[in-house]
């Protein structure tokens, strides 16, 4: 009999087995199980967990008293934990654990219909016990539980609201009046006790709690509450509050609730990765500009200033759902935008546009306009949707456009977006820049945003500096108060200045990370700039000897931080190169020149057709004509690969997964064509019936594969730099595979059939012309769809010279089948070769190898990105990296 197990993380830390309680041991073994329960099924290093079970406070042999909790959990558990290269795995079904079975039940209530939904919420949030890992007190641990209750408050909201919604007021209001007085600030939850008091008949008490929650608003923030609470109240006032209609779920009401979900977990983990939710994060502050590029009084901000918190209730308050927010470089726009993202999804409210955070730097407003670009991108990077939804979830306004980063379009530019964003005032919009590009656009174009408000981020307070430099741990706050306190003391020190940068006081926090440093000596500095680029100088080899190894990978990569500063060094001035701040996989072969391109892909194309060539005409025989195919064919198609590949290939990475369920009929419909294709050509040939048969299966494979190829169908998915490469890796390969199983046997019997009826037939210039026009017009039509106009020439020139020489010199061939399959088999290889070389990874791959050969990459580019990202020294954005910030890029790439 299966013993049922059971993990219990919200509330204490709790193993069952068949409803029987297990001993688990004291708080610290806990603390361990509840790491790996909450990366369930995957790898946590052993520094991972040392830091996230002691943090600063980890004893000198913390990794053996480690291993010995881990083997004691072992025994209570009576399961594997598993050392893997990336780390510790404990592999358990994840919906055992309630965390995770909280999370899947509530994003499942969010796409259902009401009557699920409510059952689907009672589940959710029954699972809880009371305060998430209770009694499990670490900083690492801290922020995971402030993570999931503000996830079980955005379901009790939701929930709420489906109980109001189904005439369940008296049911609700008890628990909603009990959280209402733990959160008087949440409007959102004022409205619904509003609503629930109303709808009891208490209309008096309706209204005091919207009196209470204003004052308190006004007290606090200094802000008036938002039209929607301010709606309500008029509503009660006037006894006009409607009935809740019945939710009525459309495609369009799930696709843009499932991208929700997907636009969180994908920022949510950045986040993470970016420390830029730690329980003493660096706190953002904006206040109202009072620069000449804001919009007019009458729709100026009604709060003056704030924090994330604020800038989430100022949008919410403004009618026109537009506003923008300037900042010095380095000031933490990219952060702010980030966590107001992810503080709009947290509590994403009925009716709202779902946040999505792009970056403006692929937008040219000139030549795409605003919605069919936000489009686009949707589609690229949450490749679920299609672009058909994505389009008609902008137009309707469903989707709030971050655009973070408009001073990293080109300059020419600047001025041209902020027309197109004016004149597309429809769409919710909250847009970053720097204030002088700003202020320049709008001085050359002469057009603002008419009906967005302009904040801007103030300069970090040492305050803020102090609690956020200090919260490493005690080590850190011994090296820095001393600072901090010189700091206080004298205000017009350098130091001072270049600490009011949320940019130089995260990266001073990582190069002073190690216990072995004095951050002291940057009082020993003349000014702020030398501070600063002591900073920059040093951040790369500190972040390389301070984090640990990607968790995720096979084997923990080790890059000694000189070899890492070269290597990111020449990636910056790749970016430099090509103006852009997005490193995209598939442009790294822009790096490499046309004459190494050429000389890489053309030498292999050479060997390759030319060995293919060798055998039609007879290798190994000792006849001269064997020698003459491969020169022939090698220069023919090597020249061609060569010149097509200096010219460039420009091809986007294709987002497909093989997908086979529901394909088989659109399968068998293709492969019934290929076969009946197959047959037909070797019937001409008078093949042998088995042969035929062979020809035909072939072929009709060949015609069906790509049914398999289909559009991610899980949302949930976002294409990240690696799943992009995965996807399009897997379309090349499909594609060579394709056409090595429709040319080799067709061509192998094309070469070696003559042996079989007519080897004294005699060929005459009709039949060598038409051959050669046939080869032209193939290769030409499948070239062109590879490779554009380059494709069309060089692939039709070098086609049009293998069909002419199927009846050269060497026909008929005289060597037999076998002779013809072998060609057949390296032909079919070659050409698939040049099908994958057409596609982003096939580009990818000789840009990757030259690279290495050079020293300039490592030769797993991929597995050091990822490595840099989760270091921190990158960011993600949808499928590319970006440098953490672009002063980074520009002082990498100008060293």
């Amino acid at each position: 009999m299966v013993e049922e197990i059971s993990f219990w993380l919200l509330g204490g830390c709790e193993v069952s087995v068949d409803g029987q309680p297990v001993d688990i041991g004291h708080a610290r073994q806990q603390c361990v199980l509840a790491v790996l329960l909450l990366e369930a099924n995957k790898p946590v290093t052993a520094d991972q967990l040392v830091d996230r079970v002691w943090g600063e406070q980890a004893p000198v042999r913390a990794r053996g008293t480690l291993q010995s909790y881990l083997t004691r959990l072992r025994r209570a558990l009576d399961t594997e934990i598993a050392r893997k290269p990336g780390g510790y795995v404990l592999a358990v079904d994840d919906q055992s654990v309630d965390v995770h079975r909280f999370r899947r039940l509530v994003a499942d209530a969010r796409v259902a219909d009401d009557e699920h939904a409510l059952a689907l919420f009672d589940e959710a949030l029954g699972l809880w016990r009371g305060e998430a890992l209770a009694g499990l007190e670490t900083e690492w641990l801290s922020g995971v539980r402030d993570g999931l209750t503000r996830e079980r408050h955005a379901a009790e909201l939701d929930h709420a609201d489906l109980m109001l919604g189904a005439g369940k007021h008296a049911e609700a209001l008890p628990g909603l009046l009990a959280r209402g007085a733990e959160r008087p600030l949440d409007e959102r939850l004022a409205g619904q006790v509003m609503l629930a008091l109303y709808k009891s008949g208490r209309q008096a008490e309706a209204l005091d709690h919207y009196q209470r929650t204003r004052r308190l608003l006004i007290d606090e923030l200094g802000a008036d509450p938002g039209r929607r609470l301010q709606d309500l109240q008029r509503q009660i006032l006037s006894a006009e509050v409607p009935a809740p209609a019945e939710r009525a779920v459309t495609a369009h009401d799930r696709a843009a609730r499932e991208l929700a979900g997907a636009v969180r977990r994908q920022w949510t983990e950045e986040a993470g990765l970016r420390s830029l939710r730690r329980p003493q994060p660096l706190r953002v502050r904006w206040s109202n500009t009072r620069r000449p590029v804001a919009a007019d009084p009458d729709v100026a901000p009604s709060q003056p200033h704030g924090d994330v918190a604020g800038l989430v209730r100022l949008f919410r308050s403004l009618p026109s759902k537009q506003l923008v927010v300037l900042g010095e470089p380095g000031a933490g726009k990219t952060v702010l935008a980030l966590l107001f993202t992810l503080a709009l999804l947290e509590d994403l409210r009925p009716g709202e546009p779902v946040p999505v955070l792009l970056s403006a730097s692929s937008w040219d407003p000139r030549s795409e306009h605003l919605q069919s670009w936000v489009a686009k991108r949707l589609v690229e990077e949450y490749p679920a949707l299609t672009a058909r939804t994505a389009s008609e979830l902008v137009a309707d306004g469903r989707i709030l456009v971050v655009l973070d980063g408009l001073d990293e379009m080109p300059l020419a530019v600047h001025a041209a977006a902020v027309d197109a964003l004016d004149r597309d005032h429809r769409y919710p919009l909250l847009l970053t820049c720097r204030t002088a590009e700003y202020e320049n656009a709008v001085d050359r174009g002469g057009v603002i945003l008419t009906r967005a408000p302009v904040v801007e981020i103030e300069p970090v307070e040492l305050g803020d500096a102090t609690a956020f430099l200090l919260s490493a741990g005690p080590p850190a706050r011994r090296r820095w108060e001393p600072v901090l306190d010189k700091l206080r003391a004298d205000p017009a020190l350098p130091l001072n200045e270049v600490l009011t940068s949320p940019l130089m006081v995260a990266l001073a926090r990582v190069v002073y990370t190690a216990t072995t440093t004095d951050p002291g000596e940057l009082l020993d500095f003349a000014d702020r700039e030398s501070i600063e680029q002591h900073l920059l100088d040093a951040f790369v080899p500190a972040a390389y000897l301070a984090h640990p190894a990607a968790p995720d990978s096979r084997t923990p990569p080790r890059y000694e931080p000189a070899q890492a500063q070269e290597w990111l060094r020449f990636l910056a001035r790749h970016l430099n190169r090509l103006d852009t701040h997005d490193i995209a996989w598939w442009h790294l072969v822009r790096s490499v020149s046309g004459q190494a391109r050429a000389l890489v892909v053309g030498v292999v194309a050479a060997l390759a057709f030319g060995l293919a060539g060798g055998i039609a005409g007879g290798f190994g025989t000792g006849r001269w004509t064997g020698f003459l195919y491969f020169a022939v064919y090698a220069l023919a198609f090597g020249s061609a690969m060569g010149l097509i590949y200096a010219a460039g290939v420009k091809a986007e990475p294709v987002r497909v997964e093989l997908r086979f369920r529901g394909t088989g009929w659109r399968f068998l419909g293709r492969f019934a064509i290929g076969l009946a294709l197959g047959v037909l050509f070797s019937r001409t040939m008078g093949l042998p019936t088995v042969v035929i048969a062979g020809v035909g299966l072939v072929l009709g494979l060949a015609a069906g594969l790509h049914v398999w190829l289909a559009k991610p169908a899980d949302v949930a998915e976002v294409s990240g730099p690696p799943v992009v490469l995965r996807q399009d890796r897997t379309a090349a390969l499909v594609l060579g595979l394709t056409f090595a199983l429709a040319l080799t046997l067709p061509s192998g019997f094309a070469v070696g059939v003559p042996t079989l009826d007519t080897a004294a037939a005699e060929a005459g210039w009709v039949d060598i012309l038409i051959s050669t026009l046939g080869g032209a017009v193939a290769g030409g039509v499948v070239g062109g769809v590879w490779f554009g106009r380059a494709g069309v020439l060089g692939i039709g020139f070098a086609s049009a010279v293998a069909g002419g020489l199927i009846f050269g010199p060497a026909y008929p061939n005289v060597y037999g089948l076998g002779v013809g399959l072998a060609f057949g088999t390296v032909f079919g290889l070659s050409v698939a070769g040049v099908s994958v070389l057409s596609r982003a990874w096939g580009a990818f791959m000789v840009g990757q190898v030259w690279l290495a050969l050079r020293g300039r990459q490592p030769w797993r580019v991929m597995r050091f990105l990822e490595d840099a990202h989760q270091r921190g020294v990158l960011r993600q954005s949808g499928g590319v990296y970006q440098f953490r910030h672009a002063r980074l890029r520009d002082h990498l790439g100008n060293v």
